[in-house]
């Protein structure tokens, strides 16, 4: 294979990856803080852009101006709370977390979906997963820490996933 036809950017871009996934699962109380800040600077631009754009939403949602503007204040204030406080931004996104699995999982056991009346395995199976996902929400409940550290180990596989993506890419052209 001759060097002309490596993407060396990508190679750059999936190393760089690989190595946030590394720091990611090697530094998991971090990693959810790093989280925790992003997620607080998504709510601050989110909560700027509505108070700028309340004209836009208003002409194309009908929603009124007055409640945008407020809904960006909310959401500017619950930002910048968590970029204040990540410890307990840090919980309260698995708790978030932790009740989203709980609900869906339990909707998703009562909901049967066309698939699933077709098949009593599918039906079977899904039912089991959503078992699954109370349990796993149930726990999170009781050991916030564990959920932390959960969610800093998915990111970092899926960091390690796209990294490696990457790299493949960079010699499939």
């Amino acid at each position: 294979m001759s060097t002309k036809n490596i993407r060396w950017s990508s190679i750059i871009i999936g190393i760089l990856f690989v190595i946030v996934a590394i720091l990611a699962v090697s530094f998991p109380i971090q990693n959810i803080v790093a989280i925790t800040w992003l997620i607080g600077i998504f709510f601050i631009a989110n909560g700027i852009m509505e108070i700028f754009f309340r004209r836009l939403t208003k002409a194309f949602v009908g929603i009124s101006g007055g409640w945008t503007i407020l809904l960006g204040i909310l959401n500017v204030i619950f930002g910048l709370l968590l970029i204040i406080f990540p410890s307990a931004g840090s919980t309260f996104i698995v708790y978030v977390f932790a009740f989203w699995f709980i609900f869906s999982s339990v909707l998703g056991i009562f909901v049967v979906t066309p698939e699933e009346r077709t098949s009593k395995w599918y039906h079977f199976f899904s039912v089991l997963i959503n078992i699954i996902g109370v349990i796993a929400g149930i726990i999170l409940l009781f050991n916030p820490l564990l959920g932390a550290l959960a969610v800093s180990f998915f990111v970092g596989v899926m960091f390690l996933l796209i990294g490696i993506n990457y790299i493949f890419d960079a010699f499939a052209h």
